[in-house]
């Protein structure tokens, strides 16, 4: 086999095994990217991927971390949360994230249940020690959770975004 195919079945292998590990909480669109620029580095006499479509990738990237940042602390918010429940969305779904992939060894489950907890307690304990009702500050957890999940899928979906730019590009003459 020529490196013509060899060098992008290997891009391909890898950034499927980078989408995988998006699941467990890891930064696999950019892990997709980086292997990108050092195929494209490690070819000199090709050129797999011009830096319009790496650039691509990045701004697909940053928006699917974006989308992930603002659905948690969106959800909490229309559930009523003060800026004190969207941070604590924010920051107890990223403290859960990484706590549930490990704590509950389960591809994908442990970061989406330790995620989402983390979101609906960081977000609902702020809350109440910011002055709401239990049952107020409750349903800002709810609605921190609800929106972390929702942020996850999104990241996850620009995640096979680039996979699918990184894996099309890889392929063309």
């Amino acid at each position: 086999m020529t490196s013509l195919v060899l060098v992008p079945l290997l891009v391909l292998l890898l950034n499927t095994c980078w989408a995988a590990l998006l699941l467990l909480g890891l930064p696999g669109a950019w892990l997709m990217i980086v292997t990108a620029g050092v195929a494209d580095w490690l070819t000199p006499d090709r050129v797999l991927f011009s830096p319009w479509v790496l650039g691509a990738g990045v701004l697909i990237a940053i928006a699917g971390e974006g989308l992930e940042i603002i659905a948690s602390a969106k959800g909490a918010k229309e559930a009523g949360a003060s800026k004190r429940g969207a941070l604590g969305a924010l920051l107890g779904g990223l403290l859960g994230g990484i706590v549930g992939t490990f704590m509950l060894p389960i591809p994908v489950v442990g970061t989406l249940v330790g995620g989402a907890a983390g979101a609906f307690a960081g977000s609902a304990i702020l809350e109440h020690e910011g002055g709401a009702e239990a049952r107020a500050a409750l349903r800002v957890g709810g609605g921190a959770a609800a929106g972390h999940l929702v942020g996850m899928l999104a990241k996850f979906g620009s995640a096979v975004a680039v996979w699918v730019l990184l894996a099309v590009t890889a392929f063309l003459p």
